[in-house]
């Protein structure tokens, strides 16, 4: 099958780069190869500052509090190992994604915490009755996705930061799901940390995440153990090397030019577009696959999806099989592994999870051809 018959309904996974986007990139190479031998002055002095402030303004939070990196699991890891977490228990979301869990227990310092999952009420919504009083001065922080990678789900992290906690105690926010398909205002979050990758709902590149550090969170650190020269300045007194005091302590030191070219490209095309006419256009098509689903006696996940990803469960279909029809059909989509949402008990223990996730480019005649896939 020619690739541009293929239907692309997996930017959950990874956001399909616009022509545009592209476009900028091989611009960029051809001015490079122009030059070539010698560097151009873009190139050799390129400042990603001006898309640090706009990713700053795109999520409330001033440019000294992010830091740049390659993944979200990387900067995750480089959180949870400097953070002072005081207390015995952790309080984890269910759709908390399963590497992150494994650095709390591998990172998160002496004593072993015990994991316990945060209440929940019977749709799988936060319940904060409940979680406020599972808060207590023995919780050494609680962690969430903002959306859930396998349902959508978007979780109420927004009264979650509001509910009173010890001033130890960080919440920490996994928002790889959800920076470029639904609003994100740390503050409003209450949040002391958020993760994010760039290379999903922004389509921007691979290979690149942003952390955001708040200053109380900040001050709960140790000294960065696996600094970056970027994360470093010389203290003209002493002639030694200390952290900077904001998130870009964290940063690479080694970022792609080419992956900051991209970012800048698809911040640009995402801005023209306009946060709530893709969200208006997302919950049409996900709205249309839970439609469809129902008719052809499939269960979607979640009583109506509430953001851009909809997964339906497949009781009597094995992954092999789905992924097997759909590449016969020529549509690109997720056939999802439970054991990356480990404590997620929600998630059906047999048949398959199918999860389609739409961006602009998709209509509900992409939408149609995979759902008549699975006929």
């Amino acid at each position: 099958m020619h690739p541009a018959d293929l239907c692309y309904l997996n930017n959950a996974s990874v956001g399909l780069q616009s022509p545009a986007v592209a476009a900028r990139l091989r611009d960029w190479l051809e001015a490079e190869m122009a030059a070539y031998p010698r560097q151009r002055l873009e190139s050799a002095l390129w400042d990603g500052q001006a898309t640090r402030t706009r990713l700053g303004q795109w999520i409330g939070a001033p440019e000294t509090q992010l830091a740049f990196g390659a993944s979200t699991s990387q900067l995750m890891a480089q959180v949870i190992g400097n953070l002072k977490l005081a207390g015995r228990r952790l309080l984890v979301a269910p759709g908390e994604w399963a590497s992150n869990i494994v650095m709390l227990r591998r990172l998160g310092g002496e004593p072993p915490r015990a994991i316990e999952l945060l209440a929940t009420d019977a749709e799988g919504r936060l319940d904060m009755a409940a979680i406020a009083r599972q808060i207590d001065d023995d919780v050494a922080a609680i962690l969430t996705p903002l959306v859930t990678s396998t349902e959508g789900r978007r979780y109420a992290v927004e009264a979650l930061g509001a509910l009173p906690r010890p001033s130890h105690c960080p919440l920490i926010v996994d928002a790889a799901q959800g920076l470029g398909q639904t609003e994100i205002d740390v503050r409003r979050l209450g949040c002391d940390v958020l993760v994010a990758t760039t290379r999903k709902w922004l389509r921007g590149p691979r290979g690149m995440a942003l952390l955001y550090v708040s200053q109380p969170a900040m001050a709960m650190m140790h000294l960065n153990p696996t600094p970056e020269l970027a994360g470093l300045r010389l203290d003209p007194a002493t002639q030694r090397f200390v952290d900077l005091p904001q998130a870009r302590r964290f940063d690479a030191s080694d970022l792609s030019i080419m992956n900051q070219v991209g970012l800048t490209a698809a911040l640009n095309e995402l801005q023209q577009i306009a946060l709530q006419p893709l969200r208006d256009h997302l919950a049409a098509l996900a709205g249309r696959v839970y439609d469809i689903a129902r008719e052809q006696g499939f269960r979607p996940l979640l009583p109506h999806p509430e953001t851009g990803i909809a997964t339906i469960h497949l009781p009597d279909v094995e992954p092999l099989q789905l992924v097997q029809r759909l590449d016969a059909a020529g549509i690109v989509a997720k056939a999802c592994n439970t054991a990356a949402e480990p404590l997620n008990v929600r998630l059906p223990a047999t048949g398959t999870l199918l999860r389609i996730s739409p961006h602009w480019h998709n209509t509900s005649a992409d939408i149609d051809r995979a759902m008549a896939a699975l006929r």
